[in-house]
């Protein structure tokens, strides 16, 4: 055989069961990130969800919290197939609020680092057509 040439491991065509192919066993039904938080919420409202050291939330704050700037967001048109620019201090409730806010009400979110330039994050978010900007100034 020459260079640059393979011979077939197996010559003949093998009929094997699906699942042998695959995985024998059966795969968990699809969930986002918002269907596994909404179960966590209904088994453990009272359990802490969030603490940075100055503010602490239990699930069902959490969820309150979110759904809230979701409904708020729903309110101005945002939701599913839009996009918007998250620019906020990394570890912060609020940025973790919003971004499940965001999601909650359907749309994806495009975070921009608080300390990157103006120029960058107005270019991020031109590039990807946000909607919307959520920051933590007024």
């Amino acid at each position: 055989m020459g260079r640059g040439q393979y011979q077939p491991l197996i010559t003949e065509e093998l009929e094997l069961p699906e699942c042998a192919i695959y995985n024998s066993q059966p795969t968990a039904p699809p969930r986002t990130l918002i269907d596994i938080l909404d179960e966590t919420v209904k088994a453990h409202p009272q359990h802490p969800a969030i603490d940075n050291g100055q503010t602490r939330l239990t699930y069902g704050e959490l969820q309150a919290e979110i759904a809230s700037r979701a409904a708020t967001m729903r309110a101005a048109c945002i939701g599913k197939g839009d996009h918007v620019g998250i620019r906020m201090t990394s570890g912060t409730v609020d940025l973790y609020v919003s971004i499940l806010a965001v999601l909650t009400a359907g749309a994806a979110y495009v975070s921009v680092d608080v300390d990157d330039p103006d120029e960058r994050a107005n270019t991020v978010w031109t590039e990807a057509g946000v909607c919307a900007v959520l920051t933590d100034g007024p």
